[in-house]
């Protein structure tokens, strides 16, 4: 008889929800391949590429994680940073710079970053980082 036990239940691994992440770079290039790059495990949410237009996507999307780069016009990732915290998000910042000075770093802790990568070790690093700052670790590339 249809409906009796025992039911076999399959948990479907593709319902499982990825991660949404939100990139912010002045670079369309670098953007296509940050998302490339994590589009099998994170859903990308929205792209940016100025400070400005970062934050307005921040405060839209509520992404998990924020990737953003430090030189960008409009507003620069340390202001965007800052602004994210200041409005309460909760989101995790990752900054995806090529600023290796530890000024730079600093700064970027300072204003509420849980990661800093640079993009010169992109590959080695990105997913690592984001895996990191998710179990609420702090992630710098050396």
């Amino acid at each position: 008889m249809s409906g009796e036990w025992p039911y076999v239940c399959h948990y479907d691994m593709s319902l499982k929800k990825k991660t949404t992440v939100l990139l912010v770079d002045d670079h369309p290039g670098f953007l296509d391949e940050v998302s490339g790059l994590l589009i099998d495990k994170y859903k990308i949410v929205g792209t940016a590429r100025d400070g400005r237009s970062g934050l307005d996507a921040a405060r839209r999307s509520h992404a998990e994680i924020i990737l953003l780069d430090i030189e960008m016009p409009m507003l620069n990732g340390i202001e965007v940073a800052r602004a994210i915290r200041q409005a309460g998000l909760t989101s995790k910042v990752v900054f995806l710079t090529m600023h290796a000075d530890p000024d730079y770093v600093t700064a970027a802790f300072r204003a509420g970053a849980q990661g800093y990568i640079f993009k010169s070790h992109l590959h080695r690093d990105l997913k690592l980082a984001l895996e990191t700052v998710l179990a609420n670790r702090v992630f710098v590339s050396r």
